[in-house]
C-alpha cells in the first residue's frame, strides 16, 4: 500500500510548489485551514476531490476551528475525504486511526493539557493500529520547532506509541520545523508539514510504502 502524507497546508493547496503523487491512500494530518472559516473548509474539500487518490483520510488541527466548535457542520463539509475523530478506518485490511488534539498550544483549537487529560485520547487508540494519524509529534520525534533546541512532542502519546505493536507508521505535522521522516524500529515516523514555519508551501508530500 503506497500511502502520501501531506499536513499543515493552511489552504496554500493553490500554491503548492509540488505536485501531489499518486498513492492508493492520501493521509492529511490537519491544519487544513487557517481558522477553519466555512469557506476555507469548502476549498479544501474542493481540492481533496480534484485528487486522484482512491481513499482520501483526514484529520483536523489546531487552526481548523469549526471541527471543535460546530463539528456536525465541520464534517458534512468534508465529502471527499473521511474525517478520523477519535476513530478508525480500515482499508484493504490494513487499520487506520485519527485524532486531532496536541498539547496545549497557544490556546488553538484541540488543544489538551499534558498528562492525563490527553492521555484520555490516547487510551482510545486500539492496540491493532497499524497507521497512526495524529496532528502532533510525539516526544523527541521530529518534534522541534526551529527558533528553539527543544522539543515540544508530546510524552504521552510516546508512551501510547510504545504498546502499539502492530503499528507500522505514524502521520504528523503541527512543527512545521521539523518536517522530514525518520525510522525507528519497525515504525516509520513523518512530520508532512508542506509549510514552513513562514507559511509557504514548500515542502514536498511525502510517499511511504507499507
Amino acid at each position: 500500500m503506497i500511502i502520501v502524507c501531506v499536513s499543515d497546508t493552511h489552504c496554500q493547496e493553490g500554491k503548492l510548489h509540488h505536485d501531489i503523487p499518486w498513492g492508493d491512500v492520501l493521509v492529511h494530518g490537519g491544519d487544513l485551514t487557517w481558522k477553519g472559516r466555512v469557506s476555507e473548509i469548502e476549498d479544501v474539500n474542493s481540492w481533496l476531490g480534484s485528487l486522484p487518490h482512491e481513499k482520501k483520510l483526514v484529520i483536523a488541527g489546531n487552526h481548523d476551528w469549526l471541527f471543535q466548535t460546530k463539528p456536525e457542520e465541520a464534517q458534512r463539509l468534508i465529502t471527499n475525504a473521511h474525517y478520523l475523530e477519535d476513530r478508525s478506518y480500515t482499508i484493504d485490511g490494513v487499520k487506520f486511526w485519527g485524532s486531532p488534539w496536541q498539547p496545549w498550544f497557544h490556546d488553538w483549537a484541540f488543544n489538551l493539557h499534558r498528562g492525563p487529560q490527553i492521555q484520555e485520547k490516547w487510551n482510545l487508540i486500539p492496540e491493532d493500529t497499524e497507521v497512526l494519524i495524529t496532528h502532533g509529534p510525539p516526544k523527541g520525534i521530529l518534534d522541534i520547532p526551529g527558533h528553539s533546541r527543544q522539543g515540544v512532542g508530546c510524552a504521552d502519546l510516546l508512551e501510547k506509541i510504545k504498546k502499539l505493536p502492530k503499528l507500522k507508521l505514524h502521520v504528523f505535522g503541527h512543527i512545521h520545523g521539523s518536517y522530514g521522516e525518520m525510522k525507528i524500529g519497525g515504525v516509520t515516523f513523518v512530520n508532512a508539514s508542506i509549510c514552513d514555519e513562514g507559511y509557504y508551501p514548500v515542502n514536498r508530500p511525502i510517499v511511504v510504502e507499507i
